[in-house]
């Protein structure tokens, strides 16, 4: 009886070493690793991307920063590898613009008659490739607008200001594949917004409605 019990407990002891050895289910790779813009998701309707998409200084919406000592707006762009992969490989997408995904967005606004125009790419700098890091699922770079060359130029129209439309797209990864939705997507920057208004002094955000005052 002893020796049978004594055979039992190494039996347990051996089934709960081999059961610890084995991978868990949070070590297994799952879905699949396609690449897509999270901005292109934000609205839930379309590709477009709202600038500003909240309240200025809110981490949850904080789309934007000014960089007042290169006056600057920088706008938040990045991607993200779905799924799980344990062992997951760096990669980086080519970014640029997208004339296709601009000119629809435009001849959306000019049939509901709302004022729009070209974001300029010559006032932009628009980053080549999005990186993103060995054992990261996701990349963040910063598109940046030059707003004091945007201030010289004529946006006012009809009490308000013509809404800046740019497209980009993400091409060619070095790694994984693209997904088939949200690999482009459309800046929409609202200087009329009132995101704009009431942002305590001490953020740089606030001399955006200085640049652009409200008539």
């Amino acid at each position: 009886m002893n020796k049978l019990i004594d055979n039992l407990i190494v039996a347990f002891v051996i089934c709960c070493l081999t059961f610890s050895c084995q991978p868990s289910d949070a070590d297994k790779d799952y879905g699949y690793p396609l690449i897509y813009i999270p901005q292109a998701t934000i609205t839930g309707l379309d590709n477009t991307y709202p600038i500003p998409s909240g309240l200025i200084g809110q981490n949850s919406s904080y789309s934007c920063k000014y960089d007042e000592k290169n006056g600057t707006l920088d706008i938040a762009l990045g991607v993200i590898r779905a799924g799980f992969i344990s062992n997951a490989k760096g990669f980086n997408v080519s970014l640029s613009v997208s004339q296709e995904q601009t000119q629809r967005k435009l001849a959306e606004y000019e049939s509901k008659s709302t004022p729009a125009m070209v974001l300029p790419e010559t006032i932009c700098e628009i980053p080549s490739r999005i990186k993103v890091e060995k054992g990261k699922n996701s990349g963040t770079c910063y598109v940046k607008v030059n707003m004091e060359k945007l201030a010289s130029m004529p946006l006012y129209k009809d009490g308000r200001y013509k809404l800046l439309v740019l497209g980009l797209e993400i091409r060619e990864p070095s790694e994984y594949e693209l997904a088939e939705d949200n690999t482009s997507v459309v800046i929409v920057l609202d200087l009329n917004s009132s995101y704009w208004d009431n942002i305590a002094e001490n953020l740089p955000e606030s001399q955006i409605r200085d640049l652009f005052p409200i008539y």
